[in-house]
């Protein structure tokens, strides 16, 4: 049966001293602080108190439902929390800890232990933790607070239909402004290649982010001839399911993905490609992103306020995607069947994201 402590956070999110909170775990509890998080457990649950506040590498509450836990974690903690059913959860504000309720094991990783001799992984090392209801804004706003940060404009916007690259050039260097450029020349390309192409991989040297996170355009030294067909391969789909490639040989050739049913063109050639894919990735890879499955109607009503790239949809990750953006603020919707789009909404400021919150019932929300 739950403690009566448990059960009135369950209904209200209540507020306990710490001693209060640190007793759910049962009788004379042991106690280890780490950065930022302090563990309790007594037999009865693993008790976890998060310091409220960003911190986007460390132990922290990550957005209204989800707690991470990046590790390693202390061994004795890890065992704890390999070998308890109950794991409780509690931020620590000036106030007191505020109650989340019983939290779930979402994902975690383990030490080897003694695999493969007995078929048994070791202690938790790291966890990402969820709880059942989420966080109302106002609360979110008090444990992570989203302090109002400089965006990135949307001036490029007016040079796509005349100029693409220098679009692509200006919406990259602001984006990822926060990326350190490194010092030195990038290693030069094996191969004469498109200037668009060269243009792009002069922002990106050094910063691999910028190559992308969910699927990836090829570095500039790894960029080859294709086996199985003409061209030269420029992007990957993260799990190999497609590949794109061009013809080098071509001023702004077209964009071409193997790996799919049909071999199919993109309908913006390589200066629009890249535009297109670093939104995509703008999108779905940044730290702060939201996504939800939605009706046409839907999607209409959310991109209200928002401006429309001007070019043709692509083809990836849905036939059609399309980008729309705001100070900030890059939003994508790709077609998931006749009448439904997934729409996936990304920033690099958490303040930019945080007023679409509320906004929609999303399947995930990290902002």
């Amino acid at each position: 049966m739950p403690s009566p402590i448990l059960a009135r956070v369950v209904e209200g999110w209540t507020i306990v001293s710490e001693r209060a909170a640190l007793d759910t775990a049962g009788p004379n509890p042991e106690v280890v602080e780490d950065d930022g998080v302090t563990f309790a457990y007594s037999g009865a649950a693993v008790v976890i108190i998060v310091d409220a506040g960003d911190r986007p590498q460390g132990n922290a509450i990550r957005n209204a439902d989800t707690l991470m836990l990046p590790g390693p974690l202390p061994d004795m903690v890890g065992r704890w929390m390999d070998t308890s059913p109950t794991l409780l959860g509690f931020i620590r504000k000036a106030d007191g800890c505020m109650a989340l309720g019983q939290l779930d094991m979402a994902k975690s990783t383990h030490s080897w232990g003694n695999w493969p001799a007995t078929l048994e992984l070791g202690s938790v090392t790291s966890a990402e933790l969820t709880w059942r209801e989420k966080l109302p804004v106002e609360l979110l706003d008090e444990v992570l607070p989203a302090p109002p940060l400089p965006v990135p404009g949307i001036d490029w916007l007016d040079d796509v239909p005349r100029d693409p690259v220098g679009a692509l050039r200006v919406f990259l260097n602001a984006w990822y402004a926060d990326l350190p450029r490194p010092v030195g020349a990038a290693r030069p390309p094996s191969m004469k290649l498109p200037a668009a192409l060269l243009s792009f991989h002069a922002v990106a040297a050094g910063r691999e982010e910028i190559l992308g996170r969910e699927d990836c355009l090829v570095a500039l030294d790894g960029i080859e001839y294709d086996e199985d067909g003409p061209g030269v391969v420029i992007a990957t789909e993260s799990q190999g399911v497609w590949w794109a490639a061009i013809d080098p040989t071509e001023d702004d050739p077209v964009v071409w993905y193997y790996g799919v049913p049909d071999l199919v063109p993109e309908r913006e050639r390589l200066s629009g490609f890249l535009l297109g894919f670093s939104l995509t990735e703008a999108a779905a890879g940044s730290p702060f992103t939201g996504y939800a499955l939605v009706t046409r109607d839907v999607l209409a009503w959310f991109v209200e306020d928002l401006t429309p790239v001007p070019m043709q949809p692509m083809r990836i990750p849905g036939d059609p995607t399309r980008h729309w953006v705001a100070p900030g603020l890059v939003a994508m919707a790709a077609a998931h069947g006749d009448d439904r789009f997934w729409l996936t909404i990304g920033s690099r400021q958490r303040s930019a994201l945080r007023p679409l919150h509320n906004r929609l019932d999303w399947e995930r929300f990290v902002g």
